[in-house]
This record gives C-alpha cells, sequence and structure tokens, in this order.
C-alpha cells in the first residue's frame, strides 16, 4: 500500500523537477538571447515583438475580453465624433507629410540651402522607411496571418472565428486585423523627429506620443482591432526603422553630397542661361 503512493510522490517529485528545469532553462535562454540583443537596438526590437506575440497567443484571452469592454450590441464608439476625427488627422498626416518630404527633394538641385536644413539621407530614410514598414511589412503580415477583426467575428456579431496572434488559420482575406496599419503608420511618425535638432527631439517625441496612444487605442474602441494588434505594431515599426539607419547614416556623406553636387551643377546652369539677369 506504501509502495504504490511512494512511487507516486516520486513521480510528482521527478515531473515537478523536470518542469523547473526546463522553465529555469528557458528563462536562461531568453535571458542570453536578450543580453545578445542588447547590442543591437533593432534585433532587441524585434525580440521584444516577438515576446508580445508569444504572450498574446498563450494569453489570447486578454484580446477578447478587452474588445468586451467597448461591446454592447455593437461598438458604438466607432460612431464617436472625436475617435473618428482622431481617426482621420491620422490617415491624412502620413500622405501630406511624405507629399511635403518628396517636394523638398524635388526642389533641393534648386537650392543649395535646403541640403543643410534637411539632410537628404535623411529625407530619403524617412520615405523608404514608411514604404517598407506601415506599408509593405505591415500588409505582408496582414496577408499571411490573415486574422479577423473584432467586429467581424461571431462574438461581436460577425461569422469569422477568432484566431490568437500567431495562428496562421484566419478567416480573413483582405484588410486584416494583424498588425493594425494605422497604429504603425502613427508610430511612424516619430520617424520625423530626426529633422530636429537633437536637442528637441525629446520633445517632438513627448508631443506626438499621447497622439501615437490615442490612435492606436482608438482603433480598439472602435472593433477595427486587438489589443495586440496595436501594441505589437510599435516594436515592430521601430526595428524597421533601425534596420535601415544603419545603411543610411552608414552612406550619408555619399547621399548627401549626390545631392550637393545636383544643387551646385543647378546654379551655374541658371547663371549661364540667357537673359538670366534681364
Amino acid at each position: 500500500m506504501h509502495q504504490p503512493l511512494a512511487s507516486k510522490t516520486d513521480r510528482k517529485k521527478r515531473n515537478w523537477t523536470r518542469r523547473s528545469k526546463f522553465r529555469a532553462g528557458a528563462i536562461h535562454v531568453a535571458r542570453q538571447a536578450f543580453l545578445r540583443a542588447a547590442g543591437s537596438s533593432s534585433l532587441l526590437a524585434l525580440l521584444v515583438a516577438l515576446a508580445m506575440m508569444i504572450v498574446f497567443t498563450i494569453r489570447s484571452d486578454i484580446d477578447l475580453e478587452v474588445s468586451r469592454q467597448f461591446w454592447t450590441d455593437r461598438f458604438h464608439l466607432g460612431e464617436d465624433e472625436f475617435l473618428v476625427s482622431v481617426r482621420d488627422l491620422n490617415r491624412m498626416l502620413p500622405p501630406v507629410l511624405l507629399s511635403g518630404l518628396v517636394c523638398i527633394l524635388v526642389l533641393m538641385p534648386f537650392s543649395g540651402g535646403l541640403p543643410r536644413v534637411f539632410p537628404p539621407h535623411k529625407l530619403l530614410l524617412i520615405g523608404v522607411f514608411f514604404a517598407l514598414g506601415p506599408g509593405a511589412t505591415v500588409h505582408m503580415l496582414k496577408n499571411a496571418f490573415g486574422r479577423a477583426r473584432p467586429r467581424h467575428l461571431g462574438e461581436f456579431g460577425g461569422d469569422l472565428l477568432f484566431t490568437p496572434v500567431l495562428s496562421l488559420d484566419g478567416g480573413c482575406a483582405r484588410n486584416c486585423s494583424f498588425p493594425s496599419g494605422e497604429s504603425a503608420s502613427a508610430a511612424a511618425l516619430l520617424a520625423f523627429t530626426i529633422l530636429l535638432p537633437e536637442k528637441f527631439r525629446l520633445i517632438g517625441i513627448a508631443i506626438l506620443a499621447p497622439f501615437i496612444v490615442i490612435v492606436s487605442l482608438n482603433r480598439v474602441a472602435m472593433g477595427a482591432h486587438f489589443l495586440s494588434d496595436v501594441l505589437i505594431a510599435w516594436p515592430l515599426m521601430l526595428a524597421v526603422f533601425l534596420l535601415l539607419q544603419w545603411p543610411f547614416m552608414n552612406n550619408r556623406q555619399a547621399i548627401d553630397a549626390a545631392f550637393s553636387r545636383k544643387a551646385e551643377g543647378a546654379r551655374p546652369a541658371a547663371e549661364t542661361r540667357p537673359f538670366a539677369g534681364q
């Protein structure tokens, strides 16, 4: 009688020891990965995004519970005038700012002062970042995961099934939920702070941060995205920006010199033009 009980106790102790060793090993591996990534900001941002994806997959109930807080018979805040105006402002800002950026690059060959105020390598970095970050990366992940938006789920009056972040079985065919494109584009606005003098950059970030948070949580309140969709978009965009920053910064002199040569070549042409001074 006592022997079977003792053997069961021993098995439980062995299982507990194995689980403890596994947890300790997993924690050690994660700690080492983060320590190694500390020397690479872009890798660290990617690891943060991956860690968040794992957490929201293991605790997928968090996404549903947060979305339920904004649901009665529908997501009423999707009709709130203030939240709609914030959403529209966020949709308008990137096209307007990027159009201005393109205009500056086009005018740069005709003005020797512009390259000093707006270094060409920074303008090109911002433009490429928006194309590859909020553009290509977001749309590629949306198509890969196919995660349905909260307002399209059966729990909230729709007809699609809920899937966690890391599931590839989503029923969404296009314009899907993960990651949030609007949260990504709002976070990407921080890239414009590199155009500010260094002493004003923290001020620029402090001004933009509340707007990014409001825009992101706004999408959750409207039933357009889960909490994980908007939060994970932040470190993902940071990782893309930091990956792009390295080649642009390393080649900044060559990029800026190319635009300076164009500017210098444009001025003599204007001076020798017939009747230019008349």
